[in-house]
């Protein structure tokens, strides 16, 4: 589901940082950058991860981590390193920012952690 662009901040493993708008993409499983944005943030690929793209095309994608910053919250997430395209922010990052979204408001509201 798509929602709606949030501002966020990218922080790569030597300390590069930029500011991004991120496509809110329940649907996309991991956060999603673009190559040239990956390579600026000195972002490496830790390995490799079939991938199913919109539309059904299949490929291999390398994935990497990288800190992310959104509403106030922080934490280091895996990416997909894409070969182009929007930044994404896929449930992973959301779930690991205790972020969901409100579909109605078309905005990211914070929840509770659970352990059931």
């Amino acid at each position: 589901m798509e929602l709606s662009r949030v501002s966020g901040r990218l922080t790569g493993p030597t300390g590069r940082s930029e500011r991004v708008e991120l496509l809110v993409d329940t649907g996309a499983t991991l956060l999603v950058i673009p190559h040239d944005l990956a390579e600026r943030l000195d972002v490496a690929p830790l390995r490799t991860q079939p991938v199913v793209i919109a539309g059904g095309q299949r490929d291999i994608w390398p994935v990497g981590e990288v800190r992310l910053a959104v509403n106030g919250q922080e934490v280091t997430t895996p990416c997909f390193i894409a070969p182009g395209g929007p930044a994404l922010l896929g449930a992973v990052a959301l779930e690991s920012l205790f972020l969901a979204v409100d579909p109605v408001a078309r905005r990211l509201i914070p929840v509770e952690g659970f352990v059931g």
